[in-house]
């Protein structure tokens, strides 16, 4: 009997200890969360690091981790605790989807496209899974499988000015300029990266050498964004062939 009590006395002290150092890393992770929201990025690194020596299974830890390298382009650091947190949670769906961004950000296409096609895989109804994976195909130059992926994605969000504007871009690569300026258009009137889109509607116009059109275009996209390179860029080839006529 006496056995039986210190042992059952240790597992108390034990699970007592659990129970402390559960509410410590719980509170130093909303700590971290509070600096994050503040943009003190590097208090709220400290905060979750200190989370997770308390919590060593504690994904939402590493992730939002993960969150706040990523804001501070270590994209090393940030890839380690997405891997981690998606290892722990394997239901954590935005852990995954950091993943795959991570690695494509850091120009590992055939491991990104990996992890983005388990993405769709085990979570195939968000629109923004889809169109992450359909802009991996299309930086690896898969285009007909990025449009197919892009097409899935505006199935479950019609609205999503990303996706259109990056489907437009793939019907450029196509040569279908036609479909890639109506697409274009489409996305123009949901009033988001209009810019952008002027920008995108000239260059379609370059293609097809219609240099006043494009013109007209691109001095909309300079005027909401001057400096921007790509469109200072296609300024000075419009440029450059109207001097030549």
């Amino acid at each position: 009997m006496r056995y039986l009590f210190l042992c059952m006395f240790a597992i108390l002290v034990v699970s007592c200890q659990s129970d402390t150092s559960k509410k410590e890393a719980s509170d130093f992770f909303l700590r971290g969360n509070a600096k994050f929201k503040e943009k003190e990025y590097f208090e709220s690194i400290k905060w979750y690091t200190e989370s997770i020596k308390k919590q060593k299974e504690f994904p939402d830890a590493y992730y939002n981790r993960g969150l706040v390298y990523q804001q501070l382009e270590k994209n090393d650091e940030a890839l380690a605790d997405f891997t981690i947190a998606y290892t722990q949670d394997p239901k954590f769906a935005p852990a995954l989807f950091k993943l795959a961004e991570t690695l494509q950000n850091l120009e590992k296409y055939d491991l990104a496209i990996t992890e983005s096609a388990k993405l769709i895989k085990n979570f195939p109804d968000s629109a923004a899974n889809w169109t992450l994976h359909g802009n991996i195909q299309m930086q690896k130059e898969m285009w007909n499988e990025s449009m197919v992926s892009y097409d899935r994605a505006l199935a479950i969000d019609s609205l999503s000015v990303e996706t259109m504007i990056n489907q437009g871009v793939v019907f450029q690569e196509l040569d279908q300029l036609d479909l890639a300026e109506k697409m274009f258009k489409h996305a123009l009137k949901q009033g988001k990266y209009q810019d952008l889109i002027y920008n995108n509607l000239g260059y379609v116009e370059i293609q097809r050498m219609h240099w006043v059109l494009a013109k007209q275009y691109v001095q909309k996209a300079l005027a909401v964004d001057p400096k921007n390179p790509l469109y200072v860029k296609n300024w000075e080839r419009i440029q450059k062939k109207s001097m030549l006529e």
